[in-house]
């Protein structure tokens, strides 16, 4: 196999399982890893939940250990931002050198929206907090013990998990969300209602359809005056209101850019030996036929394996079904598939200790499923469901809401 200089710009889940994946297939490339982070790819979502609540340290999140890159001679470098991009001469360059590639995978994620008041964006400062990375979550860890009454901006998976988590370490906390529902962009009203009953019952206060009007500081306290001329003090907030693909550095360049960077089915964008994928990517769908763009932990993995097999040859569509999970208190959410756009909709289990799983049905087909319950209830089924919705069998509604039918039978 000819000798290739490989790099994967990015270091998260995504470029650490490309690289995993083009090693397992090409033991003579050159494989080099560019990350803006110090660290080795590591677990965002524990980020969120078990970190903060003193349930891991950051050396169970990290991927592969470092001997893991050493054995397989992935060289990793960190701390390095990368600032151009040079298709035609094949190279990409941060503010002192040029690093030479043959073939280039672009995973460079996404970062935080953020919040924007009357035109100006919300930076983060000593007492209020966008998570994204380790370093934030450290951060916030410490800010959480210090304080009283914290407010959380945006009412997505992000700002819910902080809440279940500083509300466990005896936290007053209120939620703030734009929308109309708790998880609005990807999960059904019918299981935001029951996480957002979970949460108040635990004392959580929870105020929908609310605009931020203008946050100012008096001493050690935060004033967040929104929507009715209401005023909310807290002395912390954290801010959850979305996320962007982190496509700065190609503006200006020939890749095609559309929400991410556009790939087919085989993480190929619009420039030859040039790849994406995970958050930054927004791919092509052959099962939904349509372009999307995933922020998932499972989604950059399977992605970034995906990437590694067609960047070394081995050409492979990409078709999985989305699925993505959250942890809640004792609760576990798990979603797979597009829950929009579908003809009939079944309801399978009533109570929360059994499961409560809703399909979502289009042309007699599953086009997507989501579940809560307590612990891993729901798992099996929704696993399963994706397994249907794969191989396009068609089924019923009255058969999916019957508990006593059971779907591996399908």
């Amino acid at each position: 196999m000819e000798r290739k200089k490989i790099i994967i710009l990015g270091g998260g889940q995504t470029a650490a399982y490309a690289a995993k994946e083009i090693r397992s297939i090409d033991i003579t490339s050159d494989v080099t890893i560019i990350s803006d982070e110090k660290f080795l790819p590591y677990e965002r979502p524990p980020l969120s939940k078990d970190y903060i609540l003193d349930k891991v340290n950051f050396d169970n999140l990290l991927f592969f250990s470092e001997t893991f890159y050493e054995e397989n001679k992935i060289n990793f470098i960190g701390n390095t931002q990368i600032k151009k991009a040079d298709f035609i001469n094949k190279k990409i360059s941060d503010s002192n050198k040029d690093f030479y590639y043959d073939k280039l995978l672009i995973a460079t994620g996404s970062s935080n929206r953020h919040l924007t008041i009357s035109g100006k964006k919300i930076l983060p400062s000593n007492n209020i907090i966008y998570l994204r990375n380790f370093e934030e979550s450290y951060y916030l860890k410490n800010r959480i013990e210090k304080a009283k009454h914290i407010s959380i901006i945006g009412g997505g998976f992000i700002g819910l998990e902080i809440a279940s988590s500083a509300s466990q370490k005896g936290k007053k906390i209120t939620i703030l969300e734009k929308g109309s529902q708790l998880m609005g962009r990807v999960v059904p009203l019918e299981i935001a209602k029951l996480i957002q009953k979970k949460h108040e019952d635990v004392g959580t206060k929870i105020h929908l359809n609310v605009n931020i009007d203008s946050i100012k500081k008096n001493k050690d306290l935060l004033h967040i005056y929104h929507s009715n001329n209401e005023e909310l003090k807290s002395d912390l907030i954290i801010i959850g209101v979305g996320s962007e693909p982190n496509t700065k550095i190609f503006e200006n360049t020939p890749l095609k850019i559309d929400n991410g960077v556009i790939t087919n089915e085989f993480c190929e964008t619009s420039i030859e030996d040039v790849y994406s994928a995970g958050d930054v990517s927004n791919f092509y769908h052959p099962f939904y036929n349509l372009y999307m763009r995933l922020e998932s932990y499972k989604h950059a993995q399977n992605h970034g394996i995906n990437a590694g097999k067609n960047l070394v040859g081995n050409k492979t569509s990409y078709d999985k079904i989305p699925w993505m999970w959250s942890d809640q208190f004792n609760l576990n959410l798990q979603l797979t598939g597009i829950c929009s756009e579908y003809e009939a909709l079944a309801q399978r289990g009533s109570t929360l200790e059994e499961g409560i799983i809703y399909f979502f049905l289009k042309n007699r087909k599953i086009i997507g499923a989501c579940g809560l319950g307590i612990g891993g209830k729901i798992g099996r089924d929704i696993r399963l469901a994706g397994k249907i919705s794969e191989n396009k069998i068609k089924v019923t509604k009255e058969f999916l809401s019957d508990k006593s039918n059971k779907l591996n039978k399908i």
